[in-house]
């Protein structure tokens, strides 16, 4: 599957997603001080367009609650169903689940789907730069910040970098995974870290499966870490932490 085929149907499908019309329970809560202490994000991610099924019997509360008492410093949940299994009720359980922020990670192309993370309870919205000409980023970064959440902004170039600074980002995260191949490119992630100067909080995104992927991130430059697939295929959850935290 190419990521242009993603972003197409993504275009087809927002057409008729419908709002979700709940009440949100709980505050806004600010994930830059929750990563600040606690510097991973750990993802509910069910499949990928890259890996296929990764694990689709997840109970999605019980791995937040487990992601919060190992460790995570907030939980990062897919929303899209098609490519990655996920859904807004997944994000809306995990919300009501632990007392971490929590990031919506999808194709984020339409205010709807922002509306509909917000009411489900997301603190943070991932926008992918790529994706979004500058008309349609402004407007929707403008959106995210007049309901109070936070975006982490994803590079995947230092030409998406050069594009977002206006908005003084608090959170940039930069993908390992190449989406003309999906293929992931450590490498190139770690020279674009290098590069990025400024006040806010970088991260570090895609193909982090041992602790010595953490510690080249993190000498690249990176303050957190968004890590799905290693935690979602171990087998001993506290264990996989520990490595991750044995050289934070």
């Amino acid at each position: 599957m190419l990521f242009k085929d993603i972003i197409k149907y993504k275009e087809e499908e927002i057409k008729n997603l419908k709002r979700i019309k709940i009440k949100r329970k709980k505050k806004v809560l600010n994930v830059i001080e929750f990563l600040r202490k606690r510097p991973i994000i750990a993802e509910i991610k069910k499949a990928s367009p890259s890996k296929g099924d990764i694990n689709l019997n997840i109970k999605v509360e019980k791995r937040a609650k487990y992601y919060e008492k190992y460790g995570a410093g907030a939980i990062s949940v897919l929303t899209d169903k098609k490519f990655f299994r996920g859904s807004f009720d997944d994000l809306k359980k995990v919300s009501e689940s632990v007392n971490l922020p929590v990031l919506c990670k999808d194709f984020i192309i339409s205010k709807v789907q922002i509306e509909n993370a917000y009411n489900c309870g997301a603190d943070f919205i991932l926008l992918i730069v790529s994706i979004l000409n500058d008309k349609m980023l402004d407007y929707l970064v403008n959106f995210i910040r007049d309901l109070k959440l936070r975006i982490l902004f994803e590079i995947h170039n230092y030409d998406d970098f050069f594009r977002i600074k206006k908005f003084c980002p608090e959170i940039i995260g930069v993908n390992s995974r190449n989406f003309n191949t999906m293929e992931i490119e450590k490498k190139r992630a770690k020279e674009i870290l290098k590069k990025l100067n400024g006040d806010f909080l970088k991260i570090a995104e895609s193909g982090m499966e041992t602790k010595k992927d953490i510690e080249d991130f993190k000498n690249a430059g990176a303050d957190a870490f968004l890590i799905g697939t290693s935690l979602m295929k171990t087998k001993n959850l506290k264990e996989k932490f520990e490595e991750f935290y044995s050289c934070l």
